[in-house]
């Protein structure tokens, strides 16, 4: 496989801090892809909390705790819902302060490869914050879908996110969504003066995917243990995160080194 035919996309989303919706965001945005016939998979690697597994309202035996330690194969630890979304779920504490070895990330690669060919999308939940290990795993991906709100902590610890990842790692492919506005003009205005700011002193290629309301449903949907747009099909959110499903589907996401490493194909792509 050559990287360019490769045809599934790892997007990791990100955020400068917590509290501003990431998880919610992938949980949603993973099941929302599923149902638009998108084979997609969701892996969370937010160690510290691990709250994915919770947000679908299901609670699997195994996680990737078990695939890092070498105990269970990818397969194994996976657990398919009902929208035929795949879910490899996190494990709180696992790994949360310290690099993975490289044979725990090893072995995630190659179970990840071997699902690879039969996926469209891979989506990472990744930790919150600007750790090393979090910005190894952002790095480690196709596409970066940062989540901003207008709170002025979220927008400087998004700008030091993307600092951190175009400086350090040389990684500038990052899609903004603008969370919990008033308006999709809010959020484009948001993404705008975010892009101001950031393009000035950083080498990043920001690009707006979308908006996500402000919307009380997100809320009463992680109390019910379901994602929004299950719990609440007609909400302002799950038509939201619809449209970013479809956004994302249609975004232009090359393959890169860094997806080809963290789906364990960099030695079949001629990839350094």
């Amino acid at each position: 496989m050559s990287e360019s035919a490769r045809n599934v996309r790892v997007v990791a989303l990100a955020s400068g801090k917590g509290g501003v919706g990431k998880t919610s965001i992938s949980v949603n945005l993973a099941v929302a892809l599923a149902r638009e016939g998108q084979r997609t998979m969701l892996v969370d690697t937010d160690f510290g909390l691990a709250n994915a597994a919770v947000m679908l309202g299901v609670n699997p035996p195994d996680t990737i705790e078990d695939v890092l330690e070498g105990r269970l194969p990818v397969e194994a630890a996976m657990h398919v819902t009902g929208d035929g979304l795949r879910l490899l779920p996190g494990a709180s504490g696992v790994l949360a302060d310290t690099a993975p070895l490289e044979t725990a990330n090893r072995r995630l690669a190659e179970g990840l490869r071997r699902q690879s060919e039969t996926l469209d999308f891979v989506i990472v939940d990744s930790p919150s914050g600007v750790q090393p290990q979090t910005m190894r795993y952002l790095a480690m991906s196709d596409r970066v879908l940062l989540v901003l709100t207008a709170e002025p902590t979220s927008f400087m610890d998004a700008y030091a996110t993307v600092k951190l990842l175009s400086l350090d790692h040389g990684y500038t492919a990052v899609s903004v969504i603008s969370n919990m506005v008033d308006s999709e003009a809010s959020g484009r205005d948001l993404f705008g003066r975010f892009h101001d700011v950031a393009s000035r002193f950083l080498p990043a290629d920001l690009r707006y995917l979308g908006s996500l309301p402000r919307d009380e449903h997100m809320r009463m949907a992680i109390m019910r243990k379901q994602p929004c747009v299950t719990a609440f099909p007609e909400s302002r959110a799950t038509a939201g995160l619809a449209r970013l499903a479809q956004a994302l589907a249609a975004h232009d996401i090359p393959p890169s080194s860094g997806g080809s490493r963290f789906l364990g194909l960099e030695h079949l792509d001629g990839v350094a």
